[in-house]
């Protein structure tokens, strides 16, 4: 029998062989190995899969990939297999963390790029969570770091436009739109640059994280060429099977699932079973199509692709030029195509497995459906679909809740974890639920002319209807047992019994709430003020007034924790703030900084009410009040969201220390 290393071993060397040509792809060399590009970059890469200084002082070391922060990739051999067609050195695996790991190393000449593709492959029943960090030890200390911004995610850079003292490269750690999150670490005037990913290889397969370096003069150039840049240029030469397994980068486009879509470019193009294929112009005006939810009429002129799935009795996958996907049967048994010769021949549809439609003017580059309300099915068909005009009524362990499609983000039906469909909202929330119905009647309207579709419940994937949100870190919310997520405040008022007393606890003030699991209403209460009160809720529910505006009432056996970073305090001590804050334009200046430090010593609760007075306070009241807003909100980021008193000054923007009085 095989051991597990030398049989990954074997796997890896079997897809090197099938990935190109051998003449191309079975070439082991020797490390160092030597790239060149089309600016005068050398790119020497070494045993670890890093890249030396090569002459150009790039880099002491670039790219090396640790571990869970410890375990440092390292080539077993001194050889890398060269794909010279693609410029591609491939790293054989190395087992690391219950992984196999292995790295492919590309320069991509034109781009003056060198592109990163870490794969990992987890050959167990479970899955496996790591931390994977890349680190650059630049030539020079950094001088200037521009963030990559995507304009759908502002708050998350995608990388770092990242200069020293003689050379600049766009880091480039995620695609547009990526729903990876990835953290950046570096210092000004100081060499070193890390990129860290949490990763979660599901049991028996194989994901794959991409990150580039572009080099250029300077970090603005640097920035720029990213900012023009398409980034499927980035990775349009990976073999297809990788390209499908990358986990930072949108690699939709151009795949109904593992299948690619055929293109032509100034001729249509069909493709056979045999393997010949046709080019000229495909004679059809409209497709007619019966699909499971009804059928559907698409106008030549939107479709882009045909995928003929099946040998004995073949469906077809139509694909549109918006990216959308329709499956069913077409009522034709031929496709008509005029030669370059002028002749027209009938194809038999049942030997088409792919048909192409040449690229036609306007058509765009890359498929985005953040801002597009979509229906998704298990069979790969994704369809743009109109928001529903009736509530969703859902049934969920805290009861029946009817939604306004407004506040619903999507609805995922079926997923590697989930048995019961989760509701996701647009403030964050997430619900499992039940909605009562197997089929929804939709209206399609991407085809030029509204259809309608009744879509069976049970062949959706997912239903998107508007992007994923970002939860602030300050926002209250609520961890159910069933892991649901409420992002929302505590609201109305608790009857606590604990061993002396019976107190009311009023919903806003609380901090904390954390379920004892002493008793099924068992719980520790944290007040705005750190005040932690144990015992048990005389209610059997308590009320969680979500963000994006619905009421919930939760069985309290359901609650794990709650949290609001920014409680309300108790109505003598806004009176008291709002008392103080009014000395804040006091004739003395002594008594204007007392006020401030008392107000300081209150905490990030006082916010709350700070932002309510700010507007209607006098100038020099207004000024301090937001220089003590801006202080408490950087202790709660420094603290992770968990507020605490303060009692120190605001430091004064010349940086000696002293507080800043306006006198």
């Amino acid at each position: 029998m095989l051991r597990p290393s030398l049989l990954a071993t074997l796997t890896f060397a079997a897809w090197l062989c099938s990935a190109a040509p051998l003449e191309a792809q079975n070439q082991p060399v020797p490390l160092p190995y030597v790239f060149h590009d089309d600016r005068g970059s050398n790119w020497d890469v070494m045993y670890d899969g890093s890249i030396g200084d090569g002459g150009n002082d790039l880099y002491d070391g670039g790219g090396r990939l640790f571990v869970n922060n410890s375990a440092q990739y390292q080539s077993p051999t001194q050889l890398a297999t060269l794909d010279s067609l693609h410029n591609e050195l491939t790293f054989p695996p190395q087992p690391i963390a219950g992984l196999n790991i292995s790295r492919c190393v590309a320069v991509l000449p034109s781009l003056s790029t060198v592109r990163f593709t870490e794969v990992l492959e987890n050959p167990t029943d479970t899955s496996i969570k790591v931390q994977l960090r890349c680190y650059f030890n630049m030539g020079g200390s950094v001088q200037q770091a521009e963030p990559l911004v995507d304009e759908h995610k502002p708050r998350q850079p995608v990388g770092y436009a990242i200069s020293d003292q003689n050379n600049a490269v766009a880091m480039i750690a995620a695609g547009r739109s990526s729903k990876m999150p990835v953290r950046f670490n570096y210092r000004i005037n100081d060499d070193n640059v890390d990129i860290f990913y949490d990763i979660e290889v599901p049991a028996r397969q194989t994901v794959a994280v991409v990150h580039c370096q572009l080099r250029r003069q300077n970090a603005s150039a640097a920035a720029n060429a990213w900012k023009d840049l398409k980034e499927k240029e980035l990775l349009k030469d990976m073999p297809r099977d990788l390209r499908r397994r990358v986990v930072n980068f949108p690699t939709g486009d151009g795949y109904v699932g593992d299948r690619e879509i055929l293109r032509g470019d100034a001729l249509d193009i069909v493709e056979l079973r045999g393997g010949d294929t046709y080019r000229g112009t495909v004679k059809v005006d409209r497709f007619h199509l019966q699909t499971l939810y009804g059928p559907i009429v698409l106008p030549a002129e939107k479709v882009v692709g045909l995928l003929n799935v099946g040998l004995f009795r073949p469906t077809q996958l139509l694909v549109t030029s918006e990216g959308e996907v329709f499956g069913g049967r077409l009522d034709v048994d031929s496709i008509k195509l005029q030669l370059t010769s002028g002749q027209i021949t009938s194809i038999p549809l049942s030997q088409v497995t792919r048909l192409g439609f040449r690229k036609r003017p306007g058509e765009p580059e890359e498929w985005n459906f953040e801002s597009k309300s979509m229906a998704h099915l298990s069979g790969g068909e994704r369809m743009r679909v109109r928001l529903p005009g009736t509530d969703f009524n859902l049934a969920t362990p805290s009861g029946p809740i009817r939604l306004n499609p407004s506040v619903v983000a999507s609805i995922v039906f079926q997923g590697e974890q989930n048995n019961v469909p989760e509701v996701h909202l647009t403030d964050g929330s997430r619900l499992s639920a039940l909605l009562g119905t197997s089929w929804f009647d939709m209206a399609l309207v991407g085809l030029g002319s509204e259809q309608r579709a009744r879509i069976p419940a049970a062949a959706l994937q997912r239903f998107n209807f508007a992007p994923e949100p970002e939860t602030d870190p300050l926002t209250p919310s609520f961890t159910l047992s069933n892991h649901d997520r409420l992002v929302g405040a505590l609201g109305g008022t608790m009857s606590l019994e604990t061993p002396f007393d019976t107190l009311h606890v009023e919903g806003p003030q609380v901090k904390a709430l954390t379920h004892t699991r002493a008793g099924e209403h068992d719980v520790q209460i944290t007040l705005w003020d750190d005040s932690t009160l144990s015992g048990r809720l005389v209610e059997s529910h308590v009320t969680c007034l979500l963000k994006c505006g619905v009421i919930i009432r939760v069985p309290i056996a359901l609650v794990e924790s709650y949290t609001q970073p920014l409680p309300l305090p108790s109505p003598p001590m806004i009176e008291r703030i709002k008392r103080i804050a009014r000395e804040l334009d006091a004739d003395d200046w002594k008594i204007r900084d007392q006020a401030q430090t008392q107000i300081l010593a209150i905490g990030p609760p006082a916010m709350s009410v700070l932002r309510q007075i700010q507007p209607t306070s006098p100038a020099e009241a207004a000024q301090r009040i937001e220089l003590i807003i801006q202080r408490l909100s950087s202790e709660l980021d420094q603290s992770g969201g968990s507020s605490t008193g303060a009692s120190v000054p605001i430091e004064g923007a010349n940086g000696n220390g002293m507080p800043m009085f306006l006198r």
